[in-house]
């Protein structure tokens, strides 16, 4: 007599949920099915490069289709909608074709027997009027390729007009926001180098954030280099105000100046999707985030797990917050792949601890800024510049691709990279 197989769905082919799904999947101990509205993963940390022009469109993509097939799980396109705690099913919305009104699926019913959620986050707006009308974002190879384009098209429009200069109003001095401003500067260079466009000397960058300093979660040291290397690009730093509300070609600041801009880009903190607090019966964080237990089981529900920038983690006594970072997403992904199938068995595991690794931040094609913890971890951190800082930011990704291809196949990925570099111009001119 045969039994069926412990079907567990995970919502959301990020970081967190397609390292799960193909940790999982290769054990072949479950039924394993990855849901997400896109046809492919896309490793978020690398959205500025899309979005500066240094990755082509789909370059960097992993289709769930093909990679499902290999390691041993199931791709279900589709949008979530609910979460019936009940009848352990989850309601999925229709698919059309890209860009049309012309349906591929239907809506329909997924039922699982343990459900993992590990759809993201979107930018914090914070309320401020005019963010969703008249800024671009990050949260999506989408979006970082329309942004490409709009960067593409003022660019090219320097080229008939000696006198043009693109102005670039970027809120959010954090990690995306650095890093989208340093990308930008060397892509324009290297438009201007292969692409006979005109160089960053013709791109006017606002940088602008409410805390004191850019990447104000670092060591002081750490930021103060950071900053005076955008500084050189020739980045505008604004740090110490906020954004009162943007309009239509401009930002209104809160000591009162305003920021003329061509394109503004809103990469300023994290919040949970809106859909959530419909989901089901989860408890939220303030954030719209998903509250979990020290097994990142939702609280309030059975059988059900959130990881990644959508869950809220909270298990020190002082209230400390797992951060929504990659490092944060691959170590919960890493822990639930081990201790599921002792959970489904009624088993104890020992709870998720995350460490943190330290922070790196990409400054352009040679360089980066960051730090690590030093030994014991908590008494202080060791800053990382330059290029032994890029060496190690370059690292985190092949570390990812190790997770879901293996050893052999990221070290083919990697020459591929080189190779490629090699033949091609560094900035896609479309």
């Amino acid at each position: 007599m045969t039994t069926s197989r412990h079907r567990v769905v995970i919502v959301g082919g990020g970081a967190a949920g397609v390292e799960l799904a193909t940790r999982l999947g290769r054990r072949d101990a479950c039924d394993v099915a990855l849901v997400d509205r896109d046809p492919s993963h896309f490793w978020k940390p690398r959205l500025h490069e899309l979005a500066a022009g240094l990755l082509g469109d789909g370059e960097e993509a992993v289709p769930f289709l093909a990679h499902g097939t290999v390691h041993g799980y199931r791709y279900e396109p589709g949008a979530i909608r609910h979460v019936d705690v009940e009848a352990k099913q989850i309601d999925l919305a229709e698919v059309h074709l890209p860009g049309t009104e012309e349906l591929i699926l239907p809506a329909r019913k997924l039922s699982y027997d343990t459900l993992v959620l590990a759809f993201g986050s979107r930018v914090n707006d914070f309320g401020t009027p005019g963010v969703l009308e008249y800024c671009d974002m990050l949260d999506s190879p989408t979006q970082a390729v329309r942004l490409r384009r709009r960067i593409l098209a003022l660019a090219l429009r320097t080229a008939g007009d000696p006198a043009f200069k693109i102005r670039i109003g970027i809120v959010g001095a954090g990690a995306t926001g650095v890093e989208l401003a340093a990308e930008l500067h060397h892509a324009f260079n290297d438009m201007h180098r292969y692409g006979g466009l005109s160089p960053a000397t013709k791109l006017e960058i606002t940088l602008m954030d409410m805390a004191p300093r850019v990447l104000p979660a670092v060591d002081p040291r750490t930021s103060a280099w950071a900053q005076r290397i955008l500084e050189r690009m020739g980045v505008n730093v604004r740090v110490g105000v906020g954004v009162k509300s943007v309009q239509d070609g401009s930002f209104t600041l809160t000591d009162g100046s305003h920021i003329p801009c061509d394109i503004q880009v809103w990469a300023a903190g994290v919040v949970g999707h809106d859909f959530v607090t419909g989901l089901g019966p989860f408890e939220l964080s303030r954030d719209r985030r998903i509250v979990v237990d020290a097994n990142l089981a939702a609280k309030g529900v059975r059988d059900i797990y959130a990881i990644g920038d959508c869950a809220y983690a909270a298990f020190s006594p002082e209230g400390t917050v797992v951060p929504p970072t990659a490092q944060a997403a691959h170590q919960q992904a890493t822990w639930l792949a081990k201790a599921l199938p002792q959970l489904m068995e009624g088993r104890t595991v020992t709870p998720f601890k995350y460490h943190a690794k330290g922070t790196l931040v990409s400054l352009g094609v040679r360089q980066a800024a960051g730090e690590v913890p030093t030994v014991p971890p908590g008494r202080s951190v060791l800053p990382l510049r330059g290029w032994l800082a890029k060496m190690l930011y370059v690292s985190l990704e092949q570390m990812h691709r190790v997770t879901l291809h293996g050893y052999g196949r990221a070290t083919a990925l990697w020459i591929a990279d080189r190779l490629r570099r090699t033949t091609y111009p560094p900035v896609k001119l479309h």
